[in-house]
């Protein structure tokens, strides 16, 4: 092997690159803290709620199916578009048999999940709370979910 001989003026040019690379991109004073991250952008085009395949885009139904069980009826939407879309109104369905097919309840209806589509956005789960109910058949409702397309509408 051959012994590795140093150049002369290796050294300081090294230096000199290793400083470029650590403080080339540094402003003059040193590197300032932008403060938090931006959150992401608002969503600007419309939001919906999908009962299942083949069914149309709905904003603010007055009633929904939600799943195979839960039907929403009668449904007064205090919020719509944002993060998470609130309601009252009434539950009926199969998910607590046999007292509640016949018979509807009042309930709060959360729609939650927003999947984005395109210039579109899906709620993709659903909270129902039904007054009245005792707490095991609450389960079945805390956490639904809501169909969402595969493509936003044209």
């Amino acid at each position: 092997m051959r012994p590795i001989h140093a150049r002369p003026g290796a050294a300081p040019l090294a230096a000199g690159l290793l400083a470029a690379l650590l403080c080339g991109c540094a402003e003059p004073g040193g590197l300032e803290d932008a403060g938090p991250a931006r959150p992401p952008t608002a969503l600007t085009g419309p939001v919906y709620a999908v009962e299942g395949p083949g069914k149309p885009s709905l904003r603010r139904p007055a009633s929904f199916e939600a799943g195979e069980s839960v039907r929403l009826t009668g449904l007064r939407w205090l919020s719509w578009g944002g993060p998470a879309a609130e309601a009252t109104g009434e539950a009926s369905g199969g998910w607590c048999l046999p007292g509640c097919r016949d018979r509807s309840y009042p309930a709060k209806v959360t729609f939650a999940g927003l999947v984005r589509k395109d210039r579109s956005a899906y709620y993709g789960r659903a909270v129902v709370v039904v007054d009245g109910l005792p707490p095991g058949q609450h389960n079945e409702l805390r956490d639904l979910r809501l169909f969402v397309p595969q493509q936003a509408p044209r």
